[in-house]
């Protein structure tokens, strides 16, 4: 059995999660309206669109797309970090481990989580 992980760390501010929408979809409906994986990462890349993982299990796809966060300063600074105009899955992001391991800039970690 697999131990659940704790995030831990804080954040760099290095804004690399600001700079992408990160999305999930239902894999095997997806993959079937467009014949096969190939083909729907095909018609995404005419739109900006990035296939980045694929969780047959879980029946997920990921794509990632390259905008922006409007609230993103020239220095990577979030302009709504202290407010109350912070959307939720900000302040949950990073959630896992695969968030954060191909930014090397970015403060948080994932460790065992201690069981009391």
């Amino acid at each position: 059995m697999t131990q659940p992980l704790q995030r831990t760390g804080e954040c760099h501010s290095c804004g690399e999660c600001c700079k992408t929408v990160n999305m999930t979809v239902v894999r095997d409906i997806t993959i079937q309206q467009h014949g096969s994986l190939k083909e729907l990462e095909l018609y995404l890349s005419y739109r900006g669109i990035r296939v980045v993982g694929s969780d047959e299990k879980r029946n997920q796809l990921y794509y990632s797309i390259d905008v922006p966060c409007s609230e993103l300063t020239e220095d990577n600074r979030c302009r709504v970090h202290d407010s109350p105009n912070k959307p939720l899955i900000c302040h949950r992001y990073p959630s896992s481990k695969e968030d954060v391991e191909d930014i090397p800039e970015c403060g948080y970690d994932f460790q065992p989580a201690n069981r009391q």
